[in-house]
This record gives structure tokens, sequence and C-alpha cells, in this order.
């Protein structure tokens, strides 16, 4: 559904258990007409062995158009993340074995979400790669390396990943994550600058999960911003260990649990108001992490709070 000059969207990776058909039809029930698909082996809802698969692609439209539904974003933060690691027993979950073993894998993931993109007409594909070595989050005594390292390894990993998608036109996006080589507003930076080609998909919740303005962490980005995520956080202060569900730690500052929006602290009205002065004219794509709510509930709650946030045609601005 289109408000305004910002269209909503929903991340398909909360409703994975219902399989692709009832998740499509969940998707359209709750108003939206696009969402993010994901491509990880984990979430089952597109065959992760026949990612490149013409005839695969034409099932996965089939769904689509049954649904009318459209995707605007394939996406693969698991099985791509062992593209550049880290290759211990963290990813063994996605594969077990050597890191080459490891990287490989990564490599054809990633190779084929963007090959799945173009298959089902999705103008973009969000890739989580891993990062090398989060040591580098550090300064070392009399070490040269930097996190800049990181950015490097990234750019010389995924050149065969951008070079299929500009030759099938879809846009790479990465997403701010602390498991990522982009992981804060410096990074994004850093990153953008090393790699022209690749656009954004900023979650202000990770980004204030690991200490920055939500609000802020919008602004600036000059038109690399692609695609919005939407969810709520709460910040765990209470001294003694996080008590009840959904609690997690995204380095060494407090808990945090993801909530649906309206549940938790983020200012989402600044949030909204911020990406309409930026010129932002793309997805907010729910995405549904709270585990107090049930799904269906919690995708109900935060597509209702951006709802009463996005005009739903242009504003008139003061009229006395």
């Amino acid at each position: 559904m289109t408000h305004g000059p910002i269209t909503l969207g929903l991340c398909l990776a909360a409703l994975a258990p219902l399989g692709l058909e009832e998740a499509l039809r969940v998707a359209a029930r709750s108003g939206v007409g696009v969402v993010d698909l994901p491509a990880d082996r984990a979430f089952r809802l597109v065959d992760a062995d026949r990612l490149d698969d013409p005839g695969h692609h034409r099932t996965v439209r089939s769904a689509l158009g049954t649904a009318g539904i459209e995707v605007g974003c394939v996406s693969n933060s698991r099985d791509t993340q062992v593209l550049l690691g880290p290759h211990g027993p963290h990813t063994d979950a996605v594969l077990a074995g050597p890191a080459e073993a490891k990287r490989a894998y990564g490599l054809r993931a990633a190779l084929g979400t963007v090959r799945l993109a173009a298959g089902v007409g999705a103008p973009q594909a969000r890739l989580m790669l891993g990062v090398p070595d989060l040591g580098r989050w550090l300064s070392w005594w009399g070490s040269g390396v930097s996190w800049q390292d990181n950015i490097e390894a990234w750019a010389r990993a995924a050149a065969p990943v951008l070079e299929l998608a500009d030759r099938l036109g879809v846009q790479v996006l990465v997403e701010p994550h602390p498991k990522q080589v982009v992981y804060d507003p410096a990074s994004a930076r850093a990153l953008l600058t090393a790699v022209p080609a690749v656009r954004l998909c900023l979650d202000p919740a990770n980004l204030a999960a690991v200490g920055h303005d939500p609000v802020a962490a919008v602004r600036g980005w000059d038109g690399r911003v692609a695609a919005v995520h939407a969810k709520d956080l709460e910040l765990w202060r209470d001294p003694r260990n996080p008590q009840g569900a959904g609690w997690a730690r995204y380095g060494p500052g407090p808990a945090i649990r993801f909530r649906a929006l309206g549940s938790g602290e983020l200012p989402w009205h600044s949030v909204v108001a911020a990406l309409l002065d930026e010129g932002y004219r793309g997805v907010v794509y729910v995405e549904h992490e709270d585990a107090l709510l049930p799904t269906e509930q919690g995708v109900a709650n935060s597509l209702a709070v951006l709802r009463g946030l996005l005009p739903e045609t242009a504003a008139q601005g003061r009229t006395w």
C-alpha cells in the first residue's frame, strides 16, 4: 500500500513457517502489496538449491501473481554470511566445514539470490555477507590493522556478485548490523565510498541497538538509502540478567529486545518525519521480530502505527 510518497511493505521472514503461498496471503490480508522475500535455506520460502533455476523463478512468480503481491527485495542474511565469515563454529549451523567450503557456499548463495531477484522481477537484493574479523572493532597497540581492512575484504569478495547484479539490473543493498562489515553509520559511509554501486537498507532499530540515535541515523545519506526496515526496540537497564522472551545482545552494551512498533522506545514519529524530510521515496518494510506478540497481531500493530504517521495524499501545509 502506498501512503503518499512512501510504500508500506512486509518482510516475509516472520511468516516463513506458513510456507510461501500462505505467507503471501497473510501479506495481502494485511494490506501491503510488496514484500521482502528471504532466499535463505533456513526459511524454506523458496528452494535454496534452485535460486538460479528459471523454472523455479516461474513457480515463485505464479504464487506472487495469485496473491497480487510484488517482491521489492530478495534478501539473504544467513547463507551468504559465510562468504566473509566468521568461518569457525559460529557459522557451522549454516555449513560445517573448512573456511574455503564456507566461502564457496556463501558466494553461490549470493549469486543465486541476485539471479532469483532478477527472475521474479525484484529490483533489489539485500545481501549480508558477514565480516572477516570482528576484532578490528578495537584499536590494537602497535598494529596497523583497522576496520578499513574489512571494507576492502568486502569489496573483493562481493566483486563477482556486483558484476552479476549490474548485468541483470538488480541493485545490491547492505544493511548495517553488528554481524556485518557495515554495522554503524561510519562503516556504512566507508563502504559506500569504496563501493559506489551499493545502496543502503536502513534499520533504525539495529542502529539504536548499538547506541546510535535512530533519527540522526536516517539523515544525511544523499539518496543512498534504498529501503527501510521498521521495528521497535527495548533496552534492558537493570544490572541483573534480562527476564522474559526475546532478549539478545548486540555487542558489549545492554541487552536489547525488538518489538512491534508502538511497543518499544524508538520515536518512530520523528524517524518517519526525518525520512520524509530527506526525500525518501521507497518502501518501509515492517520487520516483525517481537517475541511477545503473535506475528499477525504484531504486523498489524506496526502497520497501523506507520499508516498513522505517513501522509495518504500530499500534505496541504498550514492553511490559515
